[in-house]
């Protein structure tokens, strides 16, 4: 039913162009995160956009509720773009499927958490579908994520909001800035801080706020012109920091709609990430030369319940460091050749990945009993219960990546062709250590037995390394079918990097590169009325997939290539002005995922969809603004997925309405009030999330949450 709603609305937004609309231009967008700096009518890519008017609007406070707009992009468990999770289907690898990049600065590690990336000062938010493996490079198989935020101007401004709401929530933020000294510098920066108090309740340590958040982003920015427009230097720093209680609920002893929690031990998480960048533009030799230094740190700390029960059965603890440096260079040119006009752009890359771990658990002997296997019987494994292992698994990873890449547009009439080729070369060094000890003699003499019998390895310290070099063509052609209409097709090969792993039980190994074949059909133009709609059908054939061949991955891993996928759908978006006080907006995406090869050593899931991968995604809303006032609505609806590629336990989907209204007096000051899910809908993110036998877990999406704020701007 909830399906058919969200169609239906949709439906109407589609339609809705054939009412009496008063003219009002289409505004024109010039994609960040396509370094060809194409407009998004010029472009065959599928790119979902909001901007910060939108932003502001609809109330949205992060990534994960701007995003969840668009069509076929999943915001579930984690990030989906196409039903490829941002961590893969199959469990295996290192690397990610998409990239996260703000301000020009690719995120790393845990600042890759879309619940925790904020909105506030955001000019544009963009989600390009598909892989973008020859613009953005590694790790972008799937798509990309870009945020850009608000630049400094000469104009002074001024924005301070400040909010409220159930669940113990708030948010206060500032943002402003303006000339140094006219038309040579100027600055600007943002702060933003919140909490929320969580919806979870833990009945064994009797805390409230179980799940709670907290967090602050602050950023400044400086530009640079002191030649006008021949040369811009623009410089951003920025730190954001959250930290995170535990959303992991029990759906054995309790419903999971109580959201009542029994881990015995303390749960969270800290992260925080330290982000520069140096943009630098200029004119030479009739080229638009871009240099763009990042750096990026990010340091991810938790300890928590290892079983999330109210019994004694372990803790775990972990630290990650990831530092990470790019350079990037490229040049932007136009040209007439042949009389017709070619525009291109060509450019170098090198990154330096830096990336440290000491994850620690402190286990039962009976559960590493049972996890390798040698285990005679629950009974006799039950003897153990009181001696614990704690191992400690130290790691050190280096990443060298160097890059060419180039991509030009050819026009001939109403034709465009394009070309684009990227050269990337990876190298991999991972040096692992091991520290076991038992907190008895009983627990020391088993691991011991179980190293000398070669079921796990000895401790002491491993290098292993992988070097990886690729080719990443991309072909394409868009006709202009009138001067609103133009349609366009795309071939194009995506990659994960490769890599080198450590198993404790099997040693070390290296893992090569996962490749897809990208084909996608668009069509983009202006409906009656000023309304833009844009349309993508594409297939991917997915090789060589990482894969997970471990028996149990909580404490093990050993990556393989040897999964084959398939993927098919559709993306639809429509957006436009009703009237002049009325934007209204649309998106519908269908997605099929099917493994056609992929053995795991608990099963043959050939055959089987996606873990984490919704079939559909709807979402419908509008903004009305007559006067001082400001009405907007928004419904989106995710469709259900299955926890994991063994595809038996399938989380439901989920219809989430949300808003905001708020009316602004005469002296400029705005009285607003927001809400997200006002329907209170009940929904599991990640379901079946083991722990003992006959016990499991799951996280729940957040509840209702309203508030009320004021706002000011000068």
């Amino acid at each position: 039913m909830q399906f058919k709603v969200v169609v239906l609305a949709v439906s109407g937004v589609l339609l809705c162009w054939q009412a009496q609309a008063e003219e009002s231009a289409i505004e024109t967008v010039v994609i960040s995160g396509d370094k060809l700096k194409r407009t998004e009518a010029d472009s065959s890519a599928s790119i979902g956009i909001r901007n910060r008017r939108q932003i502001a609007e609809a109330g949205q406070n992060n990534i994960e509720e701007v995003v969840r707009q668009m069509a076929n992009v999943g915001t579930g468990a984690e990030l989906a773009i196409r039903g490829i999770p941002l961590a893969g289907p199959t469990g295996g690898g290192n690397g990610r499927t998409i990239s996260v990049t703000s301000d020009g600065v690719q995120q790393s590690g845990f600042a890759q958490d879309i619940s925790n990336l904020p909105v506030w000062d955001a000019e544009r938010v963009e989600v390009l579908r598909g892989p973008q493996s020859t613009n953005q490079g590694r790790n972008s198989l799937a798509g990309a994520l870009v945020v850009k935020t608000r630049d400094p101007q000469d104009q002074r401004d001024f924005n301070a909001r400040i909010g409220a709401g159930n669940k113990s929530s708030y948010r206060a933020a500032v943002a402003g800035g303006g000339a140094l000294v006219e038309q040579v510098a100027a600055a600007r920066i943002s702060i933003e801080q919140y909490r929320d108090g969580g919806d979870n309740f833990n009945a064994t340590r009797n805390e409230k706020h179980w799940d709670k958040e907290t967090g602050h982003t602050a950023r400044g920015k400086l530009r640079l012109t002191p030649w006008g427009e021949r040369y811009q230097a623009m410089l951003t720093l920025s730190e954001s920091k959250y930290r995170k209680g535990d959303a992991q609920v029990e759906a054995v002893t309790h419903q999971a709609r109580e959201r009542i929690a029994l881990a015995n031990e303390a749960s969270a998480i800290d992260n925080r990430s330290r982000n520069a960048a140096l943009e630098q533009t200029f004119a030479l030799g009739g080229a638009d030369i871009t240099l763009l230094t990042g750096y990026a740190h990010n340091r991810y700390t938790r300890a928590s319940d290892y079983d999330y029960t109210e019994l004694n059965q372990g803790t775990q603890t972990g630290m990650r460091k990831n530092r990470e440096l790019t350079q990037e260079a490229r040049a932007n040119f136009s040209a007439t050749l042949a009389g017709n006009v070619l525009k291109g752009v060509a450019g170098v890359y090198y990154g330096h990945d830096t990336a440290s771990t000491d994850d620690g658990f402190r286990v039962p002997v009976s559960f590493v009993l049972n996890s390798a296997g040698q285990c005679p019987s629950p009974a006799a494994c039950a003897s153990f219960d009181s001696d614990f292992i704690h191992r400690r698994n130290l790691e050190s990873n280096r990443t060298r990546n160097r890059a060419l890449f180039g991509e030009a547009d050819y026009s001939v009439g109403a034709l465009t062709y394009t070309a684009g080729l990227r050269y990337d070369a990876e190298k991999q060094t991972r040096v692992v250590g091991t520290v076991t000890t038992g907190t008895s003699p009983m627990a020391q003499m088993v691991m011991g037995q179980l190293i000398g019998a070669g079921i796990f390895n000895a401790d002491g310290v491993r290098d292993v390394s992988s070097d990886n070099k690729v080719w990443l063509p991309k072909l394409g052609l868009r006709y202009a079918l009138n001067g609103d209409w133009t349609a366009g097709a795309t071939a194009q090969r995506g990659y994960r990097s490769g890599g080198v792993g450590y198993s404790y039980q099997r040693g070390p190994n290296a893992y090569a590169p996962e490749f897809t074949k990208n084909y996608d059909l668009s069509l983009k133009g202006t409906l009656p009325g000023n309304f833009f709609l844009a349309a993508n059908l594409y297939q991917i054939d997915w090789s060589k997939q990482q894969v997970n061949i471990s028996r149990n991955t909580t404490i093990d891993n050993f990556v393989v290539n040897a999964g084959s996928s398939r993927l098919r759908g559709l993306e639809l978006e429509v957006r436009g002005m009703l009237t002049r006080e009325v934007e209204v907006f649309g998106a519908l995406g269908l997605s099929r995922s099917r493994f056609i090869e992929f053995q795991s050593p608990l099963g043959d899931y050939s055959g089987h969809e996606f873990g984490r991968s919704p079939r559909q995604t709807q979402s419908a809303g509008f903004s009305w603004k007559p006067g001082r006032a400001l009405l907007n609505l928004h419904l989106t609806h995710e469709g259900g997925s299955y926890s994991g590629a063994e595809n038996e336990e399938r989380n439901g989907g989920r219809t989430l309405l949300g808003g905001k209204t708020a009316y602004t007096l005469a002296n400029g000051l705005s009285l607003f009030a927001y809400g997200s899910n006002l329907l209170n809908h009940t929904y599991i993110t990640s379901g079946a999330i083991s722990t003992v036998p006959g016990r499991h877990n799951v996280v729940q999406g957040k509840g209702r949450r309203i508030g009320f704020g004021i706002e000011g701007r000068i």
